[in-house]
Parts: C-alpha cells; sequence; structure tokens
C-alpha cells in the first residue's frame, strides 16, 4: 500500500475538494497532486476520487485510503506532541555566540542557568567571526547589526552607544587633529559596521593604527596609553583608567540583535536562554 507520503495527497484532496487548493496545502505545483493522485489510484487498481461539479469527492476505495491517512497523521501528531514534552525537561546541546563585550554580562546569568539545569550542554564562544546560523555554526547569536538576515528569527536587545576615549592620565593636545593621534580600531568583520565608518572619517590614511579582534583588547590597549579610539560609553564611562574625548557620537551607535534559526523556534531549550537574555538587557538598559 501507499506510504504517508502517498496518503498525504489524498488527505489534502478529500479535505479541500480541489487540486489547486490541495496543492497550496502542500506546498507544491497542482500537476504534482494530479499526477501523484493518478499514479496511486493505477498502483492500487481503484478509483479513490468521482469528479463532480462541486469538487472531488472520495469513491468507497478512497474513504479506506483516507481513513488510513488519518490514522496516521494523527499517529504523527503524538509523536511530535511526545517529543515537545520531552524537551521540556531542559537538555541537551545548546551553542551560544556572544561578542565578548558582553561576556561579564550573560557569564553570570549562564552560570545560573546551568547550575538550574545540569543536564543542558552550553558551548559559549566569543570570537570576533559572524557564526553562521543559517549552517548551525551556533543556535543563539548577539550580533552587532544594522540590517540582519531576513531568514533569521530575530529580535533588536538594544542600541549600544558610542564615544571617543583615551587613558585618563593620555595627554590630548587640541591643537593636534585628533586624526593625528595614534588609533585603536576594529579588524574584519567590523570594518562596514557604524563604529568603524566613524572611525574612517576621524582618522585618514597616515594614521598610526593597531587592529585588534575583541573589545576587551581596545580596552586594554587604550588603558595602557598606546592611543585613542571608540568604546561603549556605557562600559567606558565607568572605567577609572579611561576618559571621554567626545559626547555619544551618534553615527556610531550599534544595534545589537539576538538571533536564532527558525528550525529552533519554540524549543524550550532555546526559549529559556533567549527569554533569559531578553531579560538581562532590558534590566541593563533601564539602570
Amino acid at each position: 500500500m501507499a506510504d504517508w507520503d502517498d496518503a498525504r495527497f489524498v488527505l489534502a484532496l478529500s479535505r479541500n475538494s480541489s487540486v489547486r487548493n490541495a496543492a497550496k496545502e502542500l506546498d507544491v505545483n497542482h500537476t504534482t497532486v494530479a499526477r501523484r493522485i493518478t499514479a496511486l489510484e493505477k498502483r492500487l487498481s481503484a478509483r479513490l476520487f468521482e469528479k463532480t461539479p462541486s469538487g472531488y469527492v472520495l469513491t468507497a476505495s478512497g474513504r479506506v485510503i483516507c481513513t488510513a491517512a488519518e490514522e496516521m497523521e494523527s499517529v504523527l501528531i503524538s509523536a511530535e506532541r511526545r517529543v515537545e514534552g520531552a524537551d521540556t525537561e531542559l537538555s541537551g546541546d545548546v551553542h551560544i555566540h556572544i561578542p565578548d563585550i558582553f561576556d561579564e554580562w550573560v557569564s553570570e546569568k549562564i552560570a545560573l542557568l546551568s547550575r538550574q539545569h545540569p543536564k543542558l550542554n552550553l558551548l559559549i564562544t566569543n570570537t570576533i567571526s559572524l557564526a553562521n546560523i543559517a549552517q548551525r555554526e551556533t543556535d543563539i547569536a548577539l550580533r552587532f547589526s544594522q540590517s540582519p538576515p531576513e531568514d533569521m528569527v530575530g529580535r533588536k536587545l538594544f542600541t549600544l552607544p558610542v564615544a571617543l576615549y583615551a587613558a585618563v592620565d593620555y595627554e590630548i593636545d587640541e591643537s593636534i587633529d585628533l586624526a593625528d593621534h595614534p588609533w585603536i580600531r576594529w579588524d574584519k568583520p567590523f570594518l562596514n559596521s557604524p563604529i568603524e565608518q566613524v572611525a574612517e572619517k576621524m582618522t585618514h590614511k597616515s594614521s598610526t593604527t593597531l587592529y585588534v579582534t575583541t573589545y576587551h583588547s581596545i580596552t586594554n590597549l587604550i588603558r595602557n596609553g598606546a592611543g585613542i579610539g571608540i568604546l561603549s560609553s556605557w562600559f567606558a564611562d565607568k572605567d577609572p583608567k579611561l576618559k571621554r574625548i567626545t559626547p555619544d557620537i551618534k553615527d556610531g551607535a550599534m544595534d545589537v540583535w539576538m538571533l536564532i534559526h527558525p528550525d529552533l523556534r519554540g524549543v524550550k531549550r532555546i526559549k529559556a536562554i533567549t527569554d533569559m537574555l531578553i531579560s538581562l538587557f532590558e534590566q541593563k538598559k533601564l539602570r
């Protein structure tokens, strides 16, 4: 007899009475529906449908196949529900990609979640490279982006303000153009980001520049007098080893998004972590 892939065509046509509407439900071309039904009827040596002015109607043989299809559908739905129920235990692997600027904030909450759910296996990466969510290089990503991928499930968490900073004992001679100071800047893949576009405008080709790949590296080099650079005012204003040179630079502000693959939407362990991240950053914004 037919397998589920055959039976679902019979079920869709019986429910819609129209080849075209059945095709929409199955997300296939209408000719595919007609071809599959014809092939099945030939294989079974039985008519499954009668075509009437009001649409396709099941024959006695068709009702037998349709009943079997409904039973198969019920079994599949029940299995899916059992799988979803098992997922509420918060177990399994979750890969999280977080820019290192937020590592201290997030680690505290991740540690608590890990203690509460010991069967949850967490992998956390802080590399500058953009993890490919579509290829499942990560499950959840916090990403600086002004235009996140449209095929991902995303939520903008906040906009990170930025300004220009130097070490607290670094001498800023107002008679010298800021572009003539040594700069500490982001390396790839942030070269096209708002923060780097601003830095590009504020420097020139002859500027002495150090390129780094983590926020902590930029901060530490500026703290130690290597030059000036753009940092987040959320963090740098509280750092006693740094001093602000400019007001907030609006053009350099960075949108921060939380992204997951659409296939993971509703998965309990993923939702637990995304809810935690949303709550964490909401609290930070209010401070």
